[in-house]
């Protein structure tokens, strides 16, 4: 199997939980969960689009925890600058066999915006949807 196949297989195991005010949300790729839609809108504010994304382990390369602590910590002072709504998201490999990884979800951002931010942080993917569809994978290399 090549490289960038078993890192799609292992995004697409990876339960992404995003923290909003009331609960914890779990987002799956490819997976439409009916209540999502709903909870984006009432909770997040989620008009018609949102991203998860990590600065953690830049190029799928482990980092440890405090270089990836900094990393979070400099997401999260840019997303606050920038004005854009987000909330802390936890990836989580159900089999245990990657550590897991900080990030946010983002509210409505602007185009190329996700993207971008995954670029700066040598992220492989993102994850990207429209409200109510199911959330898909992105590849930025």
């Amino acid at each position: 199997m090549n490289a960038r196949r078993a890192l799609e297989e292992a995004y697409r195991r990876t339960r992404y939980l995003v923290q909003l005010p009331a609960e914890v949300l779990e987002l799956r790729i490819g997976r439409q969960e009916p209540r999502a839609a709903q909870r984006l809108a009432e909770q997040a504010g989620c008009r018609s689009d949102w991203a998860l994304v990590t600065p953690c382990n830049p190029r799928s390369r482990p980092l440890l925890a405090w270089q990836n602590r900094l990393r979070v910590q400099a997401m999260a002072a840019g997303l606050r600058e920038y004005g854009l709504a987000h909330y802390p998201a936890l990836h989580r490999d159900p089999d245990g066999r990657w550590p897991d990884e900080a990030g946010f979800l983002l509210v409505d951002p602007p185009r190329g915006l996700a993207s971008a931010l995954g670029r700066r942080y040598r992220q492989n993917a993102i994850v990207v949807a429209r409200l109510g569809e199911a959330p898909r994978l992105v590849w930025l290399v």
